[in-house]
């Protein structure tokens, strides 16, 4: 991995500590990782399906990560996903 790419991302959600425990053990501090506990509580928005067939393609990574941490308890975000993601919210919020 280049020295100036970004880490992936794994988000492990807030209700699952055991899964956050055991990927802190097992991967540790790893140069190209960073795991992260997802501190979102209670009811997200919901939103349509429909609504999400014609979303952006960010929307669209977001909607499977909630859905991702809903199912399986943890989301992993490449560093290529990352730098979308940052990129289109960074667009939207100027």
């Amino acid at each position: 991995m280049p020295v100036d790419m970004p880490p992936g991302l794994l988000i492990v959600s807030v209700y699952r500590p055991d899964i956050y425990e055991n990927a802190l053990r097992s991967i540790g501090i790893a140069r190209d990782l960073i795991i992260v506990l997802d501190r979102r509580v209670g009811e997200r928005r919901k939103r349509r399906r429909s609504t999400a067939a014609h979303a952006a393609p960010s929307d669209r990574r977001r909607i499977d990560i909630d859905d991702q941490l809903r199912t399986s308890g943890w989301a992993f975000v490449s560093a290529k996903e990352r730098d979308a993601l940052s990129a289109a919210t960074g667009r939207r919020s100027q």
